[in-house]
C-alpha cells in the first residue's frame, strides 16, 4: 500500500502534475492539503480529472476544501469517521491482506491558538488502534526544524511536543529532505508523518520519503509505503496535444480511420483506435524526441538540484538554478 500527503497551496496550478504523479506512482491513498475549493468546484475536479478515485473532504466544516482525501477502491476501503477545519480522519482497510488501520490528514492554522484547537480534539478522539497522522502541522518538533528566519518559539516547540506525547504519537522513520517547506531563504520541518505506538501491531515495513516539492509547490511531498509495494503495471498509451500541430498529423489520422476492419460498430471503433497507436507513437518518436523521456528527465534534473539545495540551503548560485528549472517546467 502507498499513502501520500502533499500541500499543493490551491489546484490551479499543479492539477496536472498532481494527477501525473498518482498515474506514475500509483498511489492507494492520497492527502491533498490546501487545496482551497469549494464544493462545486471540487464535484468537478473528482468528475472530469480524477473519475476512478473516490473522495473525501472537510468542505462542510469549513466552507472551502483545506484538507481532501482520494482514494483507488480496487486497491483500499476507506470510511470517514470525522473531519474539522484543520483535520480529516478515515479508516483504511486493504482489499489485498485485510490490514487497517486509522489515518488522518491535518492541515494546520498558522497561529499558535487556532492550532491548538484540532490537538485539544484528538486528546479526547485517539483511536484504540494502529493510528498514521500526516499533513502540515504548521509547527516543528524541535529547534533544529528551522534553519534562518526567527527560530521557533519555546512555547511553540514545546507545545507541539506535549500534544505529541499525550496522544502517543512520534516521527515514523525517514528519508529524503529534512526540511519539508521553504521560500528559498528559510527552512523548516513542518511536515510529519506520526503514527502511535499499536502501528507495530501491524507487524509491516513502512517509512516515510520526503521528496523535493518538485515545480509547482513549496512542500515536499511525503510518501509513505506500507508493507511490500505492488509490482508495476504496463505504461498506458499516451496522447500529447502537441501531435495535433504537426503536418503529417491530419493525414495519418485519415489513413489510419480508412483501414479496413470488419465487426460490430464499438469493435470497429476501438480496434481502429488501437491500429492508430503505431503511427503516432512512431510520429512521437521522430518528431518529437521522446516527450515522455523529456519531461522525466526534466523532472529528474529538477529533483537533483533540489536535493543539492536542501543540502547547501544558503548557495545563491544554486537557488538562482533551481528558480529557473521550475520556470522552464
Amino acid at each position: 500500500m502507498l499513502l501520500f500527503s502533499w500541500n499543493v497551496r490551491g489546484l490551479n496550478s499543479p492539477l496536472k502534475q498532481l494527477v501525473h504523479l498518482m498515474q506514475k506512482h500509483n498511489f492507494d491513498v492520497c492527502g491533498l492539503l490546501e487545496i482551497n475549493l469549494v464544493s462545486s468546484k471540487l464535484q468537478f475536479l473528482y468528475r472530469f480529472r480524477l473519475k476512478r478515485w473516490k473522495v473525501f473532504s472537510n468542505v462542510e466544516a469549513v466552507g472551502t476544501a483545506r484538507v481532501v482525501v482520494l482514494w483507488n477502491p480496487s486497491t483500499v476501503y476507506v470510511d470517514l469517521i470525522d473531519s474539522s477545519p484543520q483535520a480529516l480522519h478515515i479508516s483504511i482497510r486493504s482489499l489485498a491482506n485485510h490490514h487497517s488501520f486509522v489515518a488522518t490528514s491535518v492541515y494546520g492554522y498558522n497561529t499558535i491558538i487556532a492550532r491548538t484547537l484540532p490537538w485539544d480534539s484528538l486528546r479526547t478522539w485517539a483511536p484504540a488502534s494502529p493510528w498514521i497522522v500526516m499533513g502540515d502541522f504548521n509547527s516543528i518538533l524541535s529547534q533544529d526544524g528551522k534553519h534562518n528566519g526567527h527560530p521557533g518559539s519555546s512555547y511553540e516547540v514545546s507545545d507541539f511536543r506535549e500534544y505529541c506525547s499525550d496522544l502517543g504519537l512520534f516521527d515514523m522513520n525517514y528519508t529524503g529532505c529534512h526540511y519539508t517547506w521553504s521560500n528559498g531563504t528559510i527552512w523548516t520541518k513542518i511536515n510529519h508523518v506520526l503514527v502511535n505506538p499499536l502501528w507495530n501491531n501491524l507487524q509491516l515495513m513502512s517509512h516515510v520519503l520526503f521528496c523535493p516539492p518538485g515545480a509547482f509547490s513549496d512542500h515536499s511531498v511525503a510518501h509513505t509505503p506500507i508493507g511490500n509495494n505492488r509490482a508495476p503495471g504496463r505504461h498506458p498509451f499516451k496522447f500529447f496535444n502537441i501531435w495535433v500541430d504537426h503536418p503529417e498529423y491530419a493525414g495519418l489520422i485519415f489513413e489510419g480511420w480508412q483501414s479496413p476492419v470488419a465487426g460490430t460498430p464499438m469493435f470497429i471503433l476501438c480496434r481502429k483506435l488501437k491500429l492508430m497507436k503505431g503511427p503516432l507513437k512512431t510520429l512521437n518518436k521522430l518528431h518529437f524526441s521522446h516527450i515522455s523521456e523529456r519531461v522525466a528527465k526534466a523532472e529528474a534534473d529538477l529533483e537533483h538540484h533540489q536535493y543539492l539545495l536542501y543540502d547547501t540551503r544558503d548557495d545563491i548560485t544554486l537557488l538562482d538554478r533551481v528558480k529557473h528549472i521550475k520556470l522552464a517546467s
